[in-house]
């Protein structure tokens, strides 16, 4: 027997099930977010954490089924003995880490809770847990303990459940996650809202220094010693629109590419809320607070 062969597919496979549950059950969270939201924990959207487990899902899903299929022809063909230390001590200690896994997603799930997490959100993560760990749990306790492995009528069911389980979550998720067009039009008007963010510092800055607006932006960056900023969307290459509107008020104007007044992101969507297409977004300017005093 190839002891560092099966010890290899063994460990490998414990890694694409430690991905795919980890993945699966960000999926699932993920839509309890978006069904059972709560208020009182959700500032900002991030959509990152179901990016990554759709790519963990798509990726680690067929290396593990190909891998176990490895392990189960070789001990139905008797390569891989049933009572060997490899797969005894691999087939536990699997088992030691799913088990680690499930106790620190509950405690993080119930110390959410105790800090004031929703209760419904609570209970469905919570359910999410057991129900990932029952599944794993159940299927490596019956296989460790089987003694025929010629007929792999278990495995079929396994296989096919857990296949379907993992489908339907994946399909889910296409549902709630935005497509690449929509991920890179976002991190586009990042940069701009990001552009006008400095520029609105620099106009700060401007107006404590000399107790006027600027009245243009190339004014504004002869002035400015340290603050560098963009004027130009990266989009289109046009320069932004600035207008004063009195004293202390004035609007930066260009063209986005997406929405953010339903979804908020960072702190930017909340500064530079904008349309799709073009918009104009007006801003005060924002006293030093010794100037606040003086004037």
């Amino acid at each position: 027997m190839n002891s560092a062969k099966f010890a290899f597919y063994y460990m490998l496979s414990l890694v694409t099930l430690f991905i795919i549950s980890i993945s699966f059950g960000s999926i699932v969270f993920e839509l309890i977010n978006k069904f059972f939201p709560d208020i009182a924990k959700t500032v900002y959207y991030n959509s990152s954490p179901l990016k990554s487990a759709i790519s963990g899902i798509l990726i680690a899903t067929p290396i593990f089924y190909l891998v176990m299929s490895k392990i189960y022809y070789n001990l139905k063909i008797g390569e891989l003995k049933k009572d060997s230390e490899v797969r005894r001590w691999l087939t536990y200690f699997i088992l030691f880490i799913s088990s680690v896994v499930v106790i620190g997603s509950l405690i993080g799930i119930l110390n959410n809770f105790l800090d004031g997490a929703l209760t419904i959100n609570f209970i469905f993560k919570a359910l999410t847990v057991l129900f990932i760990a029952s599944l794993i749990f159940g299927f490596y306790f019956y296989d460790i303990k089987r003694q025929d492995f010629a007929v792999n009528k278990v495995n079929k069911i396994f296989f096919f459940v857990s296949l379907a389980i993992i489908t339907c979550g994946f399909i889910a998720s296409l549902f709630i996650i935005e497509s690449p067009t929509e991920a890179r039009n976002r991190k586009l008007d990042e940069r701009i809202m990001q552009d006008f963010n400095d520029i609105k510092y620099a106009i700060d800055d401007y107006y404590n220094k000399n107790e006027r607006m600027p009245n243009v932006l190339e004014e504004l960056q002869k002035s400015t010693e340290f603050l560098s900023f963009n004027t130009a969307n990266p989009i289109n290459e046009k320069e932004y629109i600035y207008e004063v509107i009195n004293s202390k008020r004035y609007k930066l104007c260009t063209e986005f590419l997406s929405s953010n007044l339903e979804k908020k992101r960072n702190y930017l969507d909340n500064m530079w809320k904008h349309d799709k297409g073009y918009n104009c977004i007006e801003k005060e300017v924002v006293l030093a607070p010794n100037a606040t005093k003086t004037r």
